[in-house]
């Protein structure tokens, strides 16, 4: 999206046949992940948690931004990981996003938002996140075992399973919205007739 951010998981237009996809294609969903974007905005994130001093026990310096650095990457890989790839293969449900495309604003983002909760599964039914919720769990659950002994903690499960379910509600409502965005911002330019 905006030719940087990578979107591999969106269904553009659901009124078409929608082919559920067997666990090779989810799990090639997965080593999407591994998006140069990702390296990019992960040192970013990694710089301002430097900057900010969040696991201080990581320390400072070079050796304090890379043990930053590849946590944050392995949170985000395992986090894809487990929802993208495990559960959903697991309970049968579809990792994809499925845009609306219709309705009001106010509409669609409630529906992009409410897309953490909902999941279609292969059957095209749909039914309460499992994969979501459990795979954002068993993510924070992993980080418990490289994450300085200071900042383990059984809350911080829970936290950053919070944040990680606000970011992926974000990040839907902008797969909802890019198409129309696209539309505005990149129309093709108007051929005008040769004189």
């Amino acid at each position: 999206m905006f030719k940087v951010l990578p979107n591999y998981k969106t269904v553009n237009d659901p009124s078409q046949p929608i082919t559920p996809i067997d666990p090779k294609q989810k799990f090639a969903l997965v080593l999407h992940y591994f998006d140069p974007f990702t390296y990019g905005f992960t040192g970013i994130q990694a710089a301002i948690q430097q900057a900010s001093g969040a696991q201080k026990g990581y320390g400072q310096g070079v050796v304090g931004y890379n043990k930053r650095y590849w946590a944050d990457f392995t949170d985000a890989f395992t986090n894809e990981l487990f929802t993208v790839g495990v559960f959903p293969t697991l309970l049968h449900e579809d990792p994809r996003y499925f845009r609306s495309g219709k309705g009001s604003g106010f509409k669609r983002t409630a529906y992009a938002i409410s897309r953490v909760f909902v999941a279609r599964t292969d059957a095209g039914n749909q039914r309460y996140n499992f994969s979501e919720v459990l795979g954002n769990m068993a993510s924070g659950s992993i980080s418990e075992l490289y994450y300085p002994r200071g900042d383990r903690h059984v809350s911080d499960i829970f936290t950053r399973t919070g944040f990680q379910l606000g970011y992926d509600a974000m990040f839907n409502v902008m797969k909802e919205f890019y198409p129309d965005l696209k539309r505005k911002l990149y129309h093709p330019k108007s051929s005008s007739p040769i004189p």
